[in-house]
């Protein structure tokens, strides 16, 4: 059923917005007036980017573009699994949570879902034809649960499952952003200064005859250097920079770049274990909800954000595929993951498979958020002590030449 957005009127003249379904405009409108709402315009809902992505068996959602934040996709699927705990159909619990909805997105992906699930289809097949991209664990386990009849467990275990990812996401990203804003800022600072402070104050030495220190004649070069070539070194950096990042969309380049990165001393081990961790609880609530190993693996696989590292882990798909363990498995890969490789042969001999690997996304968690909040403790100083240092440098050059004239004046 067509999905609309809509502007009304209601009897106290407050200005409402919002989605709706309906068979056509026409429909649409009698609906809001059954609400005794005055529609202003009514207008079909489309999505610039999932709407051109529709491809010949119909559906949209799963394949196209545009993205659901990963925090207003757990609040949805938290609230549903809420709802539905509670008593309430899956129609009336969509509904719901629609009515409740804080933005625009999750009301619209809501009634999407609400009116797909009216028409007949199941919940995980209203997934795919969602206007929002929806990731494939989340669809798959949510058909597993339907079959099951478990629903409200996996939309929770799918919530924390996100909100889990995510943080891992925010952690590793945290600990690469602050450096480069301290970074940043110094460099900002420098060239001010450089192309600023400097050149004004050490015109008065040129005509005075001194024996400039040695830190003053190097501050000098250095301003002078960047007056006349720091445009065209900027220019260059950012040229470099566009076509670094035009040649990670080859896949082969994003491969040998993600291949080295897993080589850098903090950088590489940050993503290896958010990675591992990302596989883990996602490997461990599918399999825990009920979901087939082998498309559990091949699911798991897609999370991983390092090309290197999904191709170990699709190696290990394959090789359980050919019928061996997935503790072995993971041994022949080489991921550099002893503590995995460990709690999973622990988990097949105990039968207790998801409960490690959910243990094992929950180890590496924490070990990133240690290492980067050690990290942080550490580099902040560091980068202090560095920017303070290149102030005071650029100072001194300056303060050194004024004492020596002040010197001569007396």
């Amino acid at each position: 059923m067509p999905l609309f957005d809509y502007a009304a009127l209601n009897r106290s003249g407050k200005n409402l917005k919002g989605t709706l379904t309906a068979e056509s405009e026409r429909q649409a409108r009698r609906a809001l007036r059954e609400k005794d709402l005055f529609p202003e315009w009514i207008k079909p809902a489309r999505d610039k980017q999932s709407a051109e992505g529709k491809q010949s068996d119909g559906r949209s959602g799963a394949m196209g573009s545009k993205r659901l934040s990963q925090f207003q996709l757990a609040m949805v699927l938290r609230q549903v699994g809420v709802l539905i705990n509670s008593g309430l159909p899956l129609e009336q619990a969509l509904k719901m949570t629609s009515e409740q909805a804080e933005s625009s997105r999750e009301r619209r992906l809501c009634e999407a879902w609400r009116a797909e699930i009216t028409e007949g289809r199941s919940f995980s097949g209203a997934m795919k034809r969602a206007p929002y991209r929806i990731p494939e664990s989340v669809i798959a386990s949510v058909g597993v649960g339907e079959e099951t009849g478990h629903l409200h467990q996996v939309l929770m275990r799918m919530a924390d499952e996100i909100e889990s990812g995510d943080q891992n996401r925010k952690t590793f990203t945290r600990g690469l952003i602050y450096p480069a804003i301290l970074v940043l800022a110094s460099v900002i600072v420098t060239i001010v200064m450089m192309t600023v402070v400097v050149p004004s104050l050490t015109e008065v030495f040129r005509n005075q005859d001194l024996q400039l220190p040695l830190v003053t004649r190097v501050v000098m070069s250095l301003s002078q250097f960047t007056l006349n070539y720091g445009l065209w070194l900027g220019l260059l950096i950012l040229a470099s920079a566009v076509a670094f990042a035009l040649a990670l969309k080859k896949p082969r380049l994003r491969l040998v770049w993600h291949r080295q990165i897993l080589k850098l001393p903090l950088a590489g081990r940050w993503m290896r274990m958010a990675d591992i961790s990302d596989w883990s609880r996602s490997l461990g609530t599918l399999l825990g909800s009920g979901v087939p190993a082998l498309s559990a693996l091949g699911i798991s696989s897609t999370l991983v954000k390092n090309l290197e590292l999904r191709q170990r882990f699709e190696a290990v798909t394959e090789s359980m595929r050919r019928g061996s363990s997935l503790h072995a498995s993971l041994r022949e890969a080489e991921l550099d993951a002893g503590f995995l490789v460990h709690m999973v042969g622990s988990g097949e001999a105990s039968s207790e498979l998801s409960q490690m690997l959910t243990r094992v996304g929950d180890y590496y968690r924490n070990r990133l958020e240690v290492a980067v909040d050690t990290f942080l403790k550490l580099m902040n100083p560091v980068l202090i002590i560095l920017i303070g240092g290149i102030i005071l440098t650029v100072v001194m050059s300056i303060m050194l030449p004024i004492l020596e004239l002040t010197e001569q004046v007396n």
